[in-house]
């Protein structure tokens, strides 16, 4: 204190304010270069590339359906990627050819586990203009598995309205073969060190096929679950 007063009489100036000043911007300092420190990391971390399983997951996703992974393991060493995802063609699905509103008509015969038989008409809509007209047919001859929409629901063009199970398996082993050829091309494509692709398309827990696709090679190798074969 006796100091502090010699050098206010000494310089006519008061110690007190330049110390809170000095204090002030050393905070002030201190917090601009946290500030700068978190900004880089941010910049960083945002200039880094994903992991490669979220490369992969995201590659997947954008074409087989957006959640459909349910599993994936990356192993960059080994070049090899482990994917498990829902099929998006199987069970194929009686789609709508036209915009309206979904009627009750017929939709109370259409139950789990019946035959239907190809182009049978399946659900009814009422259009803008008032009409009334088939939305949807079987496009193939098979086993109902789920109608997918109630009488009321708007529906647009395209849209899945009824799930069926064909008789014919072919086309359906050939649709879950497309499905792992396209993941495994879409991954080896933008990881360069990934080589093998294995991809086990499910349906309900169910493993319908186990689809192999290797680096330099022409196609893929299917296995099938035995009901579809």
């Amino acid at each position: 204190m006796a100091r502090t007063d010699r050098m206010t009489r000494k310089t006519g100036l008061s110690l007190g304010p330049i110390l809170i000043y000095v204090a002030a911007v050393a905070v002030v300092a201190g917090g601009l270069l946290a500030w700068d420190y978190t900004w880089r990391r941010r910049e960083e971390a945002a200039r880094r590339p994903p992991p490669a399983d979220v490369v992969a997951k995201n590659l997947i996703e954008n074409i087989i359906g957006r959640g459909t992974v349910k599993e994936i393991k990356v192993n960059e060493q080994a070049g090899t990627v482990d994917a498990t995802f829902e099929s998006a063609t199987y069970p194929p699905a009686a789609r709508s050819v036209i915009d309206g509103t979904v009627l009750a008509t017929g939709l109370d015969r259409l139950l789990p586990g019946m035959r239907l038989t190809k182009d049978e008409p399946l659900i009814r809509v009422k259009t803008a203009d008032g009409k009334e007209v088939v939305a949807a047919r079987a496009e193939q001859t098979g086993r109902l598995v789920q109608v997918l929409v109630k009488s009321g629901d708007k529906v647009e063009e395209n849209n899945a309205l009824v799930l069926i199970e064909p008789d014919d398996k072919a086309q359906a082993r050939q649709n879950l073969e497309t499905e792992g050829l396209l993941a495994w091309q879409a991954i080896t494509t933008q990881l360069s060190s990934i080589n093998t692709v294995t991809s086990r398309i499910v349906y309900k827990d169910v493993t319908l096929a186990t689809v192999v696709g290797k680096r330099g090679e022409q196609k893929v190798t299917a296995t099938f679950h035995e009901s579809l074969k």
